[in-house]
């Protein structure tokens, strides 16, 4: 059986989808099965691989909502990469309204129901999620066995970081064996005092559930998209390509540690 990593944070523009892409590529040159879950109604993580709506049998939305479609049935495979994507569009927006509509023991199971008959086909299930806490990220946090949260190395980022451990232990209230994999600090720029004081604050708080590996601030995460490959194919030799790899194998190693 697969591990199913949702990678979440209440604040937007920390890096969640950047490293959901970029993790699962580093897995995948580990020699690991990876599907990625874009559960996000942008579509970033679908986009940034060069996913489009046309030609595909269906989306996310679909394959949580439509009777008689499973998840299965809207995965793509990502030519070149070596992930697998079920991909989303704005549609995903309206699960929202279905999910208010259900009771909360239902409600939390939307997600697991779709997602637990592929974890035999899979290593990694990585699920990206949207900024906030809606009702489909609680239900994809109902449904995951780890929690990985990228933190902006900035003071006001906290806040987020804060509020998403918390919510965490609030689904852990119907889901107790959900743990948190990791704290990934993004975004780090070197030349900034405060950053590295972000940092310090952060590992002092939380301890050993911070990753060791830390993100820095480049241009090539903004470029990569544009290419519609993960930083690892994008620019394969970079600093930025290397530290996703190490992210990776310390997501191994805090498996087999757990």
């Amino acid at each position: 059986m697969g591990r199913t990593i949702v990678v979440a944070n209440q604040k937007g523009g920390v890096g969640k989808t950047t490293t959901v892409v970029n993790l699962g590529a580093g897995l995948v040159e580990m020699r690991k099965r990876v599907l990625l879950i874009d559960l996000d109604p942008r579509g970033d993580l679908s986009a940034h691989l060069g996913v489009v709506k046309e030609g595909l049998v269906g989306t996310v939305y679909e394959g949580l909502l439509k009777e008689g479609m499973g998840m299965e049935e809207v995965i793509v495979s990502v030519e070149g990469v070596g992930v697998e994507v079920a991909p989303a569009d704005s549609n995903l927006a309206a699960a929202e309204w279905v999910l208010a509509d259900m009771d909360s023991s239902e409600r939390e199971q939307v997600v697991a129901r779709a997602v637990s008959p592929l974890g035999d086909d899979y290593d990694f299930i990585l699920i990206d999620t949207g900024p906030g806490l809606h009702l489909l990220s609680v239900s994809a946090l109902a449904a995951a066995d780890e929690v990985i949260v990228p933190q902006q190395c900035s003071y006001l980022a906290l806040h987020g970081l804060q509020q998403i451990t918390g919510n965490i232990k609030q689904v852990q209230g119907v889901r107790p064996d959900l743990r948190i994999c990791g704290i990934l600090l993004t975004m780090h720029d070197r030349r900034t005092r405060h950053h590295q004081q972000v940092i310090e604050m952060v590992r002092e708080g939380f301890g050993e559930l911070v990753f060791k590996t830390v993100i820095p601030r480049t241009i090539k995460f903004e470029e990569s998209p544009a290419s519609g490959q993960p930083i690892t194919k994008y620019a394969p030799t970079s600093e930025a390509a290397e530290v996703y790899r190490k992210v990776a194998k310390e997501v191994i190693e805090r498996g087999r540690e757990a």
